[in-house]
């Protein structure tokens, strides 16, 4: 089975259309949803709509909690605050009932799948280096672990006792070794690509495809302007940062 995986889609429509699409097209068997449908954009309802009729399997984001008030949102910056409070009014009932529901992890066999750092998914932790890499590996019994939340595409191996950075945009698991990857985000990219990103698994072969897709930005980025959200929610999805 091919799985498209996504990841922080952030009320980002057109962006999640675009992911889909790509996914349809690349012969994908299924998707899966790693959190954080919500938050940053504006176009909550229709996300979680879209990923309800989509996605077989979908976990619960960080903003996805807060903005259903399962989180308290005062770590976050004041943009993501307002964002947040903006969603919480947007959402219907339906949509909330649905956000509140998500469950933190899902686990098939020996392949996990989490929004923020598997050892401790409820305290949203960010792997961003490999010394974090490094701790999770050690807390972690999983072959493959495919998560989110720092909005950029990157994989890590451990190996014969070593954790490094794969470094490519496609690879096959090795025989005794482990792997930490980011599927990347489909609504706000933050790695100098503006492109969405999700990543696309193929479950007989244990191989991993990063995917970049083309989407209308100009589109997304007047809503977030119609919607009254800050300025720069919207200048982000052109600079991918």
């Amino acid at each position: 089975m091919r799985i498209a995986i996504l990841s922080d889609i952030h009320s980002n429509l057109e962006a999640l259309e675009a992911a889909l699409a790509a996914s349809d097209s690349l012969g994908a068997d299924a998707v899966h949803c790693l959190g954080d449908i919500v938050g940053y954009g504006a176009s909550p309802n229709e996300c979680v709509q879209l990923i309800r009729e989509r996605a077989v399997v979908c976990l619960a984001g960080n903003h996805d909690h807060a903005a259903v008030n399962l989180l308290d949102a005062g770590g976050f910056n004041e943009d993501a605050r307002r964002a947040v409070s903006w969603t919480a009014h947007a959402l219907t009932s339906d949509s909330v009932s649905y956000l509140r529901a998500l469950p933190m992890t899902h686990l098939v066999r020996d392949v996990l799948y989490v929004h923020a750092a598997p050892s401790e998914p409820e305290a949203w932790d960010y792997i961003l280096r490999i010394d974090d890499a490094r701790y999770e590996f050690d807390q972690a019994t999983a072959r493959l672990c495919f998560f989110g939340h720092t909005h950029r595409q990157v994989a890590y191996e451990a190996r014969d006792g070593h954790v490094g950075l794969v470094g490519r945009p496609e690879f096959s698991a090795a025989d005794g070794a482990r792997y930490l990857v980011n599927v990347g985000s489909v609504g706000q990219p933050r790695d100098g690509d503006p492109r969405a990103a999700f990543t696309l698994y193929s479950e007989e072969e244990e191989s991993v495809r990063f995917v970049r897709v083309e989407y209308d930005i100009e589109k997304a980025a007047r809503r977030i302007a119609e919607a009254g959200l800050p300025e720069l929610l919207a200048l982000r999805l052109h600079l991918g940062r």
